[in-house]
This record gives structure tokens, C-alpha cells and sequence, in this order.
């Protein structure tokens, strides 16, 4: 579940970090101006972890409050890759729209999922962290399903086929399209049917 706080996280670290100002600095402004007590620690833990040479995303699974676990998969794929900076607008744009409630959770699972597949992630890892993150409704059932699916050597598409009310012919088609080109615009072009 994506809370107002890990919105004002995302964001300020997008806004941030696009006008070139460090991490690290970027860190104490937030946690200077937060105003969850209970994220603080959050806060401190990445500065100390930044200010010691290590990576901030490592201590976030330790507060789950500032960050959700598919967001954090994000992030963490984002440094891994050096693309955090070009990650981090798409990624506030996600999780505004998610606690503005203007994506459905249909919308945010595929939006999800191709993010995370344009950062590298693979289906298996993102379809975890998108059956985590989703495990209060049906779309929880469709990753772990998916999931099955591409760990016992089935496409994408074949699995999908267990769940027509969210794959119709078109999108079991796009699936099959994107497994073999472009996964990542397949699974958003799914998002314009919905």
C-alpha cells in the first residue's frame, strides 16, 4: 500500500535530484522537513548508510511506511543501473497517481510491472514484488500466477490465459508481442485498453 509519505519521498527525491542537487543532501532536506514522526528513522537510517559509502535503498526495507516493496525493487534497480535519476519522474508519477487514486489497481499493476521491466528487473522478480504488493486482491492471484507460469517454462502468454478477466485476445497478444520485442510498451499499450 503507497502511503502520502512515500508520495512526498518519491517526489521530493524526483524534484531533487533533477535539478542536480546530491543524494545525500537531498536526504537531510527530507528528513528536515518530514512530518511523520514515524519515518524519521527512515530518514536517519539513509543518510548514515549514504554518509558511510553505502546505498540508501539498502536500509528501506526497514521501513515499509516510506516505501513499498515494488517501489523499492525500482529504486534499487535504479542505482544498480545508474539510471536512477531518469527512473525517479516516472516513478513519482506512479505513486502520485496511486494515492490521488486516479489509476485503478488494473492500470497501477501493468504501469508497475513495466517500469520495472524497463529497469532491468526480471518477470520473475517484479511478478513477486507485484503478488506482494497486490495480495489483498485478485491481481495478487494473477502474478503469483504468472509467476508459476514463466517458472515452470511457460510464456507469459500462456499463462495469462488462466485469467480472462484481465487478459482479453487483445492483451494475450500484446503479451505474446512483448515477450519477443518490447515487453515494457506491450504491458503499457495493455493499460490503453483497459
Amino acid at each position: 500500500m503507497i502511503t502520502t509519505e512515500e508520495l512526498r519521498f518519491i517526489n521530493n527525491l524526483s524534484v531533487l535530484m533533477s535539478v542536480g542537487r546530491p543524494l545525500l543532501s537531498s536526504l537531510k532536506h527530507m528528513r528536515s522537513t518530514c512530518r511523520e514522526q514515524a519515518c524519521i528513522p527512515a530518514y536517519d537510517a539513509m543518510i548514515e548508510r549514504t554518509e558511510k559509502g553505502g546505498q540508501f535503498t539498502d536500509v528501506l526495507a526497514d521501513y515499509p511506511q516510506l516505501c513499498s516493496r515494488s517501489v523499492l525493487a525500482l529504486l534499487k534497480s535504479g542505482r544498480r543501473s545508474s539510471c536512477l535519476a531518469v527512473l525517479l519522474p516516472k516513478l513519482a508519477k506512479l505513486v502520485r497517481a496511486t494515492v490521488s487514486g486516479e489509476w485503478d489497481p488494473r492500470r497501477r499493476f501493468f504501469e508497475t510491472w513495466a517500469l520495472m521491466v524497463e529497469t532491468g528487473i526480471s518477470n520473475d522478480e517484479a511478478l513477486g514484488e507485484l503478488r506482494h504488493d497486490f495480495r489483498r486482491g485478485p491481481l495478487g492471484e494473477v502474478a503469483e500466477g504468472l509467476r508459476g507460469a514463466i517458472l515452470g517454462g511457460k510464456s507469459l502468454a500462456d499463462g495469462a490465459t488462466r485469467f480472462p478477466e484481465v487478459f482479453d485476445e487483445v492483451s494475450l497478444d500484446l503479451l505474446h508481442y512483448g515477450e519477443h520485442r518490447d515487453l515494457a510498451r506491450a504491458l503499457r499499450s495493455i493499460t490503453d485498453l483497459l
